[in-house]
């Protein structure tokens, strides 16, 4: 049922009207122009936007509106919009529980927020600059005490319907002095089910009713959509997970993570714990991809899209996605094989000043990236920020822009032409080749891991591309590494991709 109450903090906005203290800032210098990342293709440059010292910008989410202010929400529980032509900041909204995502209507600029417990619209009734009117969407899922209950997203179709994943509740045996979180857990796992719908996505329609969409996910701490409608998440290493992922949500699909099939019909009444591991993983759809844990990722945050015809480089219809703990972006060349997704993965820049979750590109091209680092750990010593990517345009970065599977082998194709004599040596490319456990344990190293060697090397004429084969598994990981330089003796940014291999093309 949808309802709708005034914004508690009027009363306060009022008081300071009165007294002529503004909730709005204006900064003279809006950006600093940051030290380079360690790892930053060329063509790229980075900045980093000054918060005044009044504003805690632990970033939940961000989205542009049509004037080309930013809109950002943050995990203290307020929406700021930041202008980026004359670096005003002002108050929007506050008083949210823990905002991790907002929704700009492109058309009306209409304004929705996930909180913990509810999608809620800000409304201006005024017409001021300042919320006034919280409306609840929905909010039909369950939610506890439990700090780990978080919800994501929204993202929205083209036919209205709202989309988010639910975090699944922490505990283990003795964890809390009690058993009130220790719903849940199967095969005695750390993440549990303390309240309804944890571990799920979920579809909210235009009329505001909650339909459990896909389950088995663990800490799906970022959710994407394509310009097809294709609706993508990502999930974090832990239990159940043997690295982070990225995931193809499917209406009714399995991710993973049993604990969410306590709210499946069909699994009314069932004791999950005997139900063995084995028949989890029949049941599971394996990620589309999966980041190497350690190497590129620890906590990924939202998969963005990028359809930027150019003005970001040479990487349109991938996925750029930055990770918490890291602090880093990648990015995700996707291929679709029949039915199936897969795809490489690559580092981007990294490192950045704090621990990313979220991103949107601004109406010029550019990246802007949200920051948090409170009460999670990250590489950048900042506790949160906001920075931006910009590509000049003109350069081309030396990088594999892809790497598409064959029925024996890859192909890799490059941002600008290689040493063609190099790519045709053997000795240019370290391919290795492994997978995770599926298990209940928390996280998962590598298993089975051997080194392949290339074969039947085929370097294109223009030098930006090649193929070569080697043994083709379905299931396993392929770290593909190269080391020739391009034709300009330019070295790779980020030499190395790591492909998630689910299914063969046909020949």
């Amino acid at each position: 049922m949808t309802h709708t109450f005034h914004n508690p903090v009027q009363t306060f906005r009022a008081l300071t009207a009165c007294l002529g203290i503004g909730l709005s800032v204006c900064l003279a210098n809006p950006s600093v122009q940051a030290d380079a990342p360690k790892n930053l293709p060329r063509g790229y440059s980075l900045e980093t936007i000054v918060i005044p010292d009044t504003i805690t910008l632990g970033v939940g989410g961000l989205a542009f509106n049509s004037a080309g202010h930013l809109l950002i929400c943050t995990r203290e529980g307020e929406v700021w919009r930041y202008e980026p032509t004359t670096s005003a900041w002002h108050l929007f909204a506050d008083g949210l529980h823990e905002p991790l995502g907002l929704y700009v209507e492109p058309d009306t600029d209409r304004v929705w927020v996930m909180q913990r417990p509810e999608l809620t619209e800000l409304v201006d009734e005024t017409g001021d600059g300042r919320a006034d009117l919280y409306r609840t969407v929905n909010a039909d899922w369950g939610l506890t005490d439990n700090y780990h209950e978080y919800a994501f997203g929204p993202v929205r179709d083209a036919q209205g319907n709202f989309y988010g994943t639910l975090n699944t509740s922490l505990s283990w045996a003795g964890w809390a002095g009690s058993t009130r979180w220790d719903i849940g857990r199967v095969h005695d796992s750390r993440m549990g089910r303390a309240a309804k719908y944890r571990g799920w996505s979920f579809q909210i329609t235009p009329e505001g009713s909650f339909v459990p969409w896909s389950h088995g996910m663990r800490s799906p701490a970022g959710i994407g959509m394509s310009q097809d409608g294709d609706i993508f998440y990502t999930d974090n290493q832990g239990d159940w997970n043997g690295s982070s992922t990225l995931h193809h949500v499917v209406r009714d699909r399995f991710h993973g993570h049993p604990s969410s099939l306590m709210d499946h019909p069909r699994f009314q009444g069932k004791d999950l714990n005997a139900i063995p591991v084995s028949d989890y993983e029949k049941m599971r759809t394996p990620p589309a991809v999966y980041f190497i844990h350690g190497d590129l990722a620890n906590s990924p945050g939202e998969p963005t899209f990028i359809y930027q015809n150019g003005r970001f480089g040479p990487f349109d219809d991938q996925i750029v996605v930055g990770d918490q703990t890291r602090s880093n972006l990648m990015r995700i060349a996707l291929e679709k094989v029949g039915e199936v997704w897969q795809g490489a993965i690559f580092n981007f820049a990294d490192p950045l000043q704090c621990g990313v979750i979220r991103q949107a590109f601004g109406p010029d091209g550019s990246l802007w990236i949200g920051q948090t680092g409170r009460g999670w750990r990250s590489v950048g010593e900042k506790i949160f920020g906001l920075q931006r990517i910009r590509y000049d345009g003109q350069t081309a970065p030396t990088e594999i822009q892809s790497i598409q599977a064959r029925p024996q082998g890859f192909r890799l194709l490059f941002t600008r032409p290689m040493q063609g004599n190099a790519l045709a040596q053997t000795a240019s490319y370290r391919v290795r080749q492994f997978h995770y456990h599926y298990r209940p344990e928390y996280g998962s190293p590598r298993v089975d891991q051997v080194e392949l060697p290339v074969e039947q090397l085929q370097v294109a004429a223009d030098g930006q591309s090649v193929e070569f084969q080697l043994p083709m598994v379905v299931g396993k990981i392929y770290e593909i590494q190269v080391l020739a330089p391009a034709a300009d003796g330019s070295r790779l940014t980020n030499h190395t991709g790591w492909y998630t291999l689910n299914a063969l093309p046909e020949e």
